[in-house]
């Protein structure tokens, strides 16, 4: 889920090109003569150390090189195990990749590399969680069957190798956010061992990024160390020699931890401790993420019937006096959202959503329209945070509308399958981030069948043709409009319901130099500085 002004598609005549500047290895800043360099970063239990399993995961990030990454020190989106990404039209795109780069093991990485992950990833059958990132492709659904069936085929007919060097890939629409995409974990390569052993490469994962794999003690650390054999420049890695992720089911403990000098760094560090770790562990310790790229929400599945009226939900929308709550219990460190989208994306438009505005006078005459709602509003939401947030949220709803309100809080792993698996009692809340800066990432989960579209369902043959038309287009200015085009189709019917930007810390030692890329804390790119 912050940070970026980052990505410029240059199109020179027909042409989208990004070229590779050159690279040279090396670390940030070292330890003494001798001394070795380590950093610890707060980790939840992974399901997985395999990027396309656990795509968010702080640890993939740190073991993988993408073909396309934003460097922290430019803060643009440049080539990094690629050496190029080309399109005339952007739907068939042409890839080459950098020569002489190996895995951690000493094995090459080829065209074949990215190839084989793809189709093992986009295969349903196989259930990662990275799946989604591959709909964009030719030859997606060959690959999930609608109806449940095994699929005829076990590759991408998008997806072409040429040579060692070079990929070609074909999208099923045009889609100019496609570079982006290209450096997102769920687009690493894999070695041959991670198919032809796999049981044995999820205990032990190779891959071709700035740190390798050394340790999982489960729900305690997993353990990385720093490869000499990584080609990537600076910045697009760290200065510690070691880092350990240690394993924290909630982020009070490891704020404990961090008092105690036991912990480096802390990220999505909740508002109600902000105050309190400036106070104990100073204003130096705080990290403040320049780029907004995350949201709260209350998103609402269509499936739930009593929940379809747009003015209920208009209703619900008024009730909640979001600058209150920011104020209050927020503590000033979140603003109010207007928008289905961030401030910091080109398509944002002040006052898109008019139902975000507090009237609670007018939330009773929506409610009434809507034929009032003699029901109980259930949210669900994760159990381990912002517990104090959405029981406000639901005090000011249940006495402002005067309906009932229940709070279901589950296990984040329970919430993520019941969305998926359609199974939610009422409306969700939960925070929304971007895996790159597009507003692509956030509408198009208001896409018949897009991505994130599991949690609401909604569909509008209206919307869909303006995301389309949106994300082909290869001019930002002309694709931002046409996404706020979208927007304002979709607020009409309130498939969510935005609540709050919040302002987004870090929390760090001073040995560690905190990086972010997009609007996105990432521990692997500290420097250490001690």
């Amino acid at each position: 889920m912050p940070k970026k002004k980052m990505f410029a598609l240059v199109a020179a005549s027909s042409a989208l090109m990004l070229m590779a500047s050159g690279c040279a290895s090396g670390a940030g800043n070292a330890a003494g003569a001798g001394e070795e360099s380590a950093l610890s970063f707060q980790l939840s239990e992974p399901k997985s150390l395999v990027p396309h399993e656990d795509p968010g995961s702080q640890v993939a990030m740190a073991t993988c090189a993408n073909l396309m990454e934003v460097n922290t020190e430019s803060q643009e989106l440049e080539p990094l195990a690629a050496t190029s990404v080309t399109s005339d039209d952007a739907q068939h795109w042409k890839i080459e990749l950098q020569d002489g780069w190996t895995f951690q093991d000493g094995a090459p990485v080829t065209a074949d590399s990215f190839a084989k992950a793809w189709n093992k990833t986009a295969t349903g059958s196989n259930a990662w969680q990275g799946n989604g990132s591959f709909t964009a492709f030719e030859g997606y659904k060959d690959l999930n069957p609608s109806d449940g069936s095994k699929p005829t085929t076990d590759e991408l007919s998008g997806v072409e190798v040429v040579d060692d060097q070079h990929l070609e890939i074909a999208l099923n629409a045009p889609n100019a956010d496609f570079p982006k995409l290209l450096s997102t974990s769920a687009l690493c390569p894999l070695p041959e061992q991670a198919f032809s052993d796999p049981e044995a490469y999820e205990e032990n994962p190779v891959s071709n990024g700035p740190y390798q794999f050394v340790s999982w003690n489960h729900n305690e650390e997993v353990v990385l160390e720093k490869w000499d054999g990584f080609k990537g420049a600076d910045g697009f890695s760290g200065g510690a020699d070691k880092l350990t992720g240690q394993i924290y089911t909630a982020v009070d403990a490891a704020y404990t931890d961090m008092t105690a000098g036991n912990l480096d760094m802390i990220r999505n560090v909740p508002a109600t401790m902000v105050s309190k770790a400036k106070s104990q562990l100073g204003e130096d310790s705080l990290y403040e993420v320049e780029t907004g790229s995350k949201q709260y929400t209350l998103q609402i599945p269509e499936y739930i019937k009593d929940l379809r009226d747009p003015d209920l939900r208009k209703a619900i929308s008024m009730s909640i006096d979001r600058e209150s709550i920011a104020k209050s219990l927020l503590q000033g460190y979140a603003s109010a959202s207007d928008s289905l989208v961030p401030p910091s994306l080109d398509s944002y438009e002040e006052g898109a959503c008019a139902s975000c505005t507090f009237d609670a006078d007018e939330a009773k005459k929506l409610l009434k329209k809507a034929g009032g709602f003699d029901g109980t509003l259930v949210i669900e939401h994760n159990s381990a945070s912002d517990q104090q947030l959405v029981q406000a949220i639901a005090k000011q709803i249940k006495e402002n509308l005067g309906i009932k309100v229940q709070l279901k809080p589950v296990l984040g792993t329970e919430l993520q399958s019941r969305r998926n698996n359609q199974e939610l009692d009422g409306a969700v809340f939960g925070l929304w981030g971007w895996s790159y800066k597009s507003p692509d990432q956030y509408l198009s989960q208001y896409e018949t069948g897009g991505d994130g579209n599991e949690t609401t369902g909604y569909s509008s043959k209206p919307v869909d043709k303006l995301v389309r038309s949106a994300r082909a287009s290869q001019d930002e200015a002309t694709a931002a409009k046409t996404y706020a085009e979208a927007e304002s189709l979709i607020v009409k019917d309130m498939p969510a319901i935005p609540l709050f930007i919040p302002t987004d810390f870090g929390l760090h030692t001073e040995c560690a130099d905190m990086k972010e890329v997009q609007g996105d804390l990432q521990f692997y790119r500290a420097g250490y500085g001690c």
